[in-house]
């Protein structure tokens, strides 16, 4: 936090674009939904532009590095690339999805060079300050549309500070597909100099959070129906079933108030250093201690707008999303994560889905915030694993489809 009594939008960029054009004005012109629940009703998708382009990162053997303890470095990591690519379009939404080891962001077509330069001082900030390897990418969405499938995006209202993306049409899984499989194509060219990126709005400052129940289920569910209606119905079920089991998407929630704690120890700063100012000095810790300890101030004595923070921040998290796939980190028992699993693993076995899973007592949060009482992002995954680990079933599910089909 710079400081508790900061509340003006970040210009510290001035590489950003700063005007409205119709092209940027796209996604916060979508109408929102309110409700998870509503995304398989398809009138509330809208094409993404023929012109724009689809960012792609990946942090490569990011389960090795999880497998280390290493789940913050490549949350950060994740979550640095969407920061570097916003900061390029300042108070402009446009849509993404934080993966936990990666992240997919749609651009226009007016800051591919920048966001090309963004991209790359990402993946030498990943290498240089965290010995991770992110692998970048942009692949235009002309190419999804020739090979006749569709990218489109619905808008969901988490809050009044952020809205989520959330996608349909099978384009960016095949625009994934396309990266990992010729990433020299739709690697960004190199540049003359030193590329540079703005990373301010990232936040790391949060501790672990603790479960409201029993755990904190990460999950990953994706239909293997064809067929658009028959396919959204496989949602609309899975989605009615964890409604079922867990309740409402604020029963279910991962982050409540009573459980935000800061971290206040210098030491646990040095990551959002590294990303910020790639400087983790004794002078640069004890600056951002000193911002902590007066925003933990204001929020306990509940100083001007400050103690309703905490509140903002739960209402402004990415705990449920969709793109091709449905991402969730859920707050619930043992019975109940039992009771869900035994429904998915019988829709798994009838051919509808492929699923993953991952279990933890606590969630990670990685903030990107540009005004505390306004525009910020709070991306949950669940600790020691989360999205990461739950993908790495869902791929061994598929696996061994793809076996039985040989």
């Amino acid at each position: 936090m710079i400081s508790p009594y900061y509340s003006g939008y970040n210009v510290a960029n001035q590489k950003g674009i700063n005007f409205m054009t119709s092209e940027l004005s796209f996604f916060q012109s979508i109408p929102p939904i309110n409700s998870i629940s509503e995304i398989t009703n398809l009138d509330h998708y809208y094409d993404v532009p023929a012109d724009w382009h689809i960012v792609l990162t990946d942090v490569k053997g990011s389960t090795k590095a999880i497998e280390q303890g290493r789940y913050r470095d490549v949350n950060s990591v994740a979550a640095a690339s969407i920061t570097a690519l916003l900061n390029n379009v300042k108070g402009i939404d446009i849509p993404f999805v934080f993966g936990g080891d990666g992240a997919t962001i749609l651009i226009p077509p007016s800051i591919v060079p920048q966001a090309g330069e963004a991209l790359l001082a990402t993946q030498a900030l990943a290498r240089d300050q965290f010995n991770l390897e992110l692998r970048v990418g942009i692949v235009p969405v002309r190419e999804i549309l020739a090979s006749k499938l569709r990218i489109r995006v619905a808008r969901l209202k988490v809050s009044n500070n952020f809205q989520q993306a959330i996608f349909t049409g099978g384009g960016l899984s095949y625009a994934e597909k396309l990266f990992k499989t010729t990433p020299e194509k739709y690697t960004p060219p190199p540049t003359d100099t030193p590329p540079q990126a703005d990373f301010h709005g990232f936040e790391c400052r949060w501790q672990e959070i603790p479960s409201t129940y029993d755990e904190n289920l990460t999950l990953m569910v994706m239909s293997l129906v064809t067929g658009t209606v028959q396919n959204n119905d496989v949602y609309a079920d899975v989605l009615a079933k964890i409604d079922q089991i867990y309740g409402n998407p604020a029963t279910r929630h991962p982050i409540a108030v009573k459980n935000l704690h800061m971290a206040l120890n210098p030491a646990k700063l040095k990551t959002e250093a590294k990303v910020r100012s790639q400087d983790t000095s004794w002078r640069t810790l004890r600056k951002m201690w000193i911002n902590s300890l007066k925003a933990w101030y204001a929020m306990r004595f509940k100083v001007g707008r400050w103690g309703g923070y905490k509140q903002i921040l739960v209402e402004s998290t990415d705990h449920e999303k969709f793109d091709d796939t449905l991402r969730m980190v859920i707050s619930g028992t043992v019975q109940q994560r039992e009771q869900l699993r035994a429904y998915l693993e019988e829709q798994r076995k009838a051919g509808k889905l492929v699923y993953g899973m991952h279990t933890s007592s606590h969630a990670l949060m990685t903030c990107v915030v540009f005004d505390y009482f306004g525009r910020q992002v709070h991306f949950v995954d669940g600790a020691r694993g989360g999205y990461t680990l739950a993908a790495r079933e869902m791929k061994m599910q598929l696996g061994d489809l793809e076996k039985q089909e040989e």
